[in-house]
């Protein structure tokens, strides 16, 4: 239905950080930049050759698995990696690059994990440069599409929620039983809080970014992931993933770090800068 491809297969406001904002600094979500991240993977799929090679790649969060040894086609398509574009969105991220197999472009969702590293949503999804481009036109659309998603959940309505969700490689008939137990814990959280709301953290023209954080049983944040698509000519909207990420509280907690970190003239053992992130 939906027109994306997997190669792999072949900002908050609200809290007390409005002021860094305001000033335009760009503090991050995630311990690094996406496209550093980006990077680092497809340099770990271009060089993994062998099974000692495998451990860096498989300690990635994905959602996406990552065959090790990596195969040829997708090996070889690595090598000639190269991002055209990056930008975050809250607890989301999209890389729009180029490479071997994916000449005209191909993109990467990304989602920031509770221990504020970048995951994987989706990889090698074939959509054009979105990364610069205006939510103007889509926003709504993205609205209604998380909206139905969210109600279909809560409601376990399987027709809706296939209607608004990317199923993968899944077969339809099996959709709802594979899917409705993989949301199943994102069912009770909406249950036990039945008046929390998506906030919308941005987007572009293309992807759009969501979190959920529900309070009961314990304050737990979810990161929604939702793609313009199209289908027999006309667009469709669909949720591509949900995924754990850190609550707002840990957020404000890591941005309050980080901008310690960087003020100027303190030299204390705390506010030094920390050590280039391990490769996962």
């Amino acid at each position: 239905m939906l027109l994306l491809g997997c190669l792999a297969l072949a900002s908050c406001g609200g809290d007390d950080d409005g002021s860094a904002e305001a000033k335009g600094e760009k503090l991050s979500e995630a311990n690094e930049p996406p496209r550093v991240f980006a990077e680092r993977v497809a340099r770990l799929l271009a060089t993994s050759t062998r099974k000692q090679d495998c451990a860096q790649l498989e300690q990635v969060k994905s959602l996406v698995k990552f065959e090790c040894p990596t195969e040829e086609q997708l090996r070889k398509s690595m090598r000639s990696f190269e991002i055209v574009g990056a930008e975050e969105y809250g607890t989301g991220a999209v890389v729009d690059y180029t490479s071997g197999v994916s000449k005209d472009g191909a993109a990467i969702t990304l989602f920031v994990t509770p221990d504020r590293r970048w995951g994987i949503g989706q990889f090698g999804v074939r959509t054009k440069p979105s990364t610069k481009t205006s939510d103007k036109e889509s926003r709504d659309d993205f609205d209604r599409a998380v909206e139905d998603y969210l109600t279909a959940v809560r409601k376990r309505d399987c027709p809706t929620f296939l209607k608004v969700t990317f199923t993968r490689n899944v077969k339809r008939k099996d959709a709802c039983k594979v899917l409705f137990a993989a949301a199943e814990d994102l069912a009770k959280r909406l249950q036990a809080n039945p008046a929390v709301e998506p906030r919308y953290q941005g987007g572009n023209g293309t992807y759009g970014f969501y979190a959920v954080e529900t309070k009961k049983p314990a304050p737990k944040n979810s990161t929604i992931s939702v793609v313009r698509g199209e289908a027999k000519g006309k667009p469709v909207y669909v949720v591509l993933d949900v995924t754990e990420s850190p609550t707002a509280a840990v957020q404000r907690a890591a941005r309050r770090e980080a901008r310690q970190k960087r003020a100027p003239g303190d030299m204390s053992p705390s506010s030094k800068p920390s050590d280039p992130a391990v490769e996962p």
